[in-house]
């Protein structure tokens, strides 16, 4: 009698719809509609799933055998199943000065990810797509320059950057274990000036167009080390980090003139680029570290904290230096266990790296989440996860921006046994 093993149909299904959505452009939608991603290389995209945005983001000493845990990857090796991870998040973001608002709203997929067991209880890898940063604006200023009225300024911005990554965990004695994400880089920034004149019958609108193309290597490493258990409580604490790294990059400036179409309303281009210029150089990245300790009640409740630095002071863009801050965050989060359920809630609290006028800004929100568990027959349970996050980011000082938002996110997560369906013979 021989034993043989292949990979079951639903793993299947799982790897063809990575394959799908890695050829697209499906996380190259862009999901920040904050006039602040027009600097730097836009929002940083909160690290975390749906279940860590409950929990205010914590994920550095997060250890969960149902979910996966990208943030810290030597939380890898909890994964003694073959997890499947897809998610969106949508977004209503109400900005703010001194004089009006406006409330915009914008949803995206998250991510898609898939983590493993090599070898149970010790070696588990991990795989996935999700977006890096964002950006996506547009803001029009309306002004009288050089004796001509009602000239119009329009400024957008779109896109952001992705990350590709290959990770692994693993074990180094009875309660340290390790972990480290290769992740690959990629994405497209594109930022647009347009200068128009409604009211001028003979004067062309011009348009001022740099698109930045990135692609590059980034390495993200993690340790994990289980304090033990005191009281019947589990402690855990957890690092994780990357060293600044350099991509590779491409800076793409063209302009052109046009006119309306008094008839169709659309564009007329009045000449061929009068002006393009291809730039090749890097985009030199911050490095980061975060830690966090859990407390946890084995099948009741856990609690935990993260504190995370990002050093901005190195950063790069084509060799110049943009008065970036180094930024900081805070973020408490509690979990409670049920049968078939959990509940989440977390706030956190975090400066930004941009400092617009010298004005630091800052950010805190607070979180709930839940997750509800979908029984099949004979098969591990399909998780569906919701959080929802109210903040506030800015100010109104200063002629400045304040930004009040509500995020939601929703994640399913598949699992099934790794290379099920034995046979017999």
């Amino acid at each position: 009698m021989s034993r043989s093993h292949k990979l079951s149909p639903t793993l299947t299904i799982i790897a063809a719809m990575m394959l799908f959505f890695m050829q697209g452009k499906l996380l190259a939608q862009t999901s920040s509609i904050s006039p602040y991603s027009r600097f730097g290389i836009g929002d940083i995209v909160p690290e975390g799933f749906s279940i860590q945005s409950g929990m205010g983001g914590i994920g550095a000493a997060y250890f969960s055998s149902t979910n996966i845990n990208f943030i810290n990857p030597a939380c890898y090796v909890a994964d003694t199943n073959a997890i499947f991870d897809v998610g969106a998040r949508g977004e209503i973001r109400k900005i703010s000065n001194s004089d009006r608002s406006n409330t915009l709203n914008s949803a995206t997929f998250s991510h898609l990810a898939l983590a493993f067991p090599i070898k149970k209880n010790k070696i588990s890898g991990s795989f996935g797509l999700l977006p890096f940063s964002s950006v996506g604006y547009n803001v029009v200023d309306i002004q009288d320059t050089a004796g001509l009225q009602n000239v119009r300024y329009e400024y957008q911005g779109k896109g952001g950057f992705n990350k590709f990554y290959v990770g692994t965990g693993f074990n180094i004695g009875k309660r340290l274990s390790a972990g480290v994400n290769f992740s690959y880089l990629f994405g497209t920034i594109e930022q647009i000036k347009n200068v128009e004149f409604p009211e001028q019958q003979f004067y062309f609108s011009s348009r001022y167009v740099n698109g930045v193309t990135a692609r590059g290597f980034y390495l993200n490493y993690g340790l994990l080390y289980n304090i033990g258990v005191k009281n019947g409580l589990e402690w855990r604490a957890g690092v994780t980090g990357s060293l600044s790294t350099k991509v590779t990059a491409e800076n793409n400036i063209f302009y052109y003139n046009y006119s309306i179409s008094p008839v169709s309303g659309g564009e007329i281009v009045k000449d061929s680029v009068i002006n393009e210029q291809v730039t090749r150089g890097s985009i030199r990245l911050p490095q980061y570290v975060r830690g966090g300790l859990t407390i946890t009640k084995p099948s009741k409740w856990l609690l935990g904290a993260d504190f995370s630095f990002y050093d901005w002071s190195q950063y790069e863009n084509f060799g110049s230096n943009d008065p970036l801050n180094n930024n900081y965050g805070i973020g408490i989060g509690y979990e409670r266990y049920r049968e078939a359920s959990a509940y989440r809630a977390g706030i956190k609290y975090g400066t930004s790296y941009l400092n617009p006028k010298n004005t630091e800004l800052t950010e805190y929100g607070v979180s709930v989440g839940a997750s509800f568990k979908k029984s099949f027959s004979k098969k591990p349970p399909t998780i569906i996860s919701l959080s929802l996050e109210a903040g506030k980011r800015g100010t109104t000082d200063n002629e400045l921006i304040g930004e009040n938002y509500l995020k939601f996110t929703l994640g399913i997560t598949m699992a099934d046994i790794w290379f099920i369906q034995p046979r017999y013979e």
